[in-house]
């Protein structure tokens, strides 16, 4: 009996150590991936508004076009469409139809701002305008702020 209890403790001290380890594993892995997810979409927008800024090298009507008008009416299904058909489903364009559960902050979307996001775990990770960083929160209400 007391080489049971023995065993019970011994296995109970290595739980303590391990699960704690494994869930800040998790964790950062967690934080990696909508990282990785934000950059994706990072680059896909700012495709975006490259090809629909008045008058830019690369708009492909910029002779003809009164109409673009930068980041504004960006969507996840455009950038879908026209520059990655893989983007993940973790990933959102603030503002634009659908956001992530929680995620209440209406960021600007015109000529020059946008607010994109990606979700994994507790993690957000967002940039809010083509100059801004990417921001890490597990804060749903501090996205896009």
């Amino acid at each position: 009996m007391v080489e049971l209890l023995l065993v019970c403790v011994i296995l109970s001290i290595l739980a303590s150590i391990a699960v704690p380890a494994y869930l800040q594993f998790r964790d950062n892995a967690y934080k990696k991936a909508a990282s990785a997810n934000a950059q994706e979409v990072v680059v896909d927008a700012a495709s975006y508004g490259e090809d629909n800024y008045p008058g830019s090298s690369r708009d492909p009507d910029k002779a003809t076009s009164t109409s673009d008008s930068g980041y504004q009416g960006m969507t996840l299904a455009e950038l879908r469409a026209q520059y990655d058909t893989g983007l993940s489903s973790q990933v959102y364009v603030n503002n634009s139809g659908s956001d992530a559960a929680g995620v209440t902050t209406r960021a600007t979307l015109d000529a020059t701002h946008y607010c994109i996001y990606a979700t994994a775990g507790r993690w957000f990770v967002y940039q809010l305008n083509p100059t801004g960083q990417l921001l890490a929160t597990t804060s749903a209400s501090a996205v896009c702020t």
